[in-house]
């Protein structure tokens, strides 16, 4: 098992702390068998192509999902500034 390391800076006057991670030279990267399904927060029961996951608050877990439902009647999809 990778050891995974971290650094916790903490100011001598008043101001945020700084934290860094490191993780093992690219590791995580080359390991074929991590998934998205194996999460314990992630529902992927009813994967098909094209589904985007969507928070489901009655269980606490992420759910696969063609169609967005809402109970509120609202969506905001913010994409973010690239």
């Amino acid at each position: 098992m990778p050891t995974i390391t971290a650094k916790i800076n903490a100011p001598t006057s008043s101001g945020p702390q700084q934290v860094s991670v490191t993780l093992p030279s690219g590791q995580a990267l080359q390991n074929s068998s991590l998934s998205l399904k194996l999460l314990g927060d992630v529902d992927v029961t009813d994967l098909n192509d094209g589904a985007l996951l969507q928070y489901r608050a009655s269980d606490g877990k992420f759910v696969s999902r063609n169609e967005i439902v809402t109970t509120t009647g609202n969506l905001t999809f913010n994409g973010g500034s690239f």
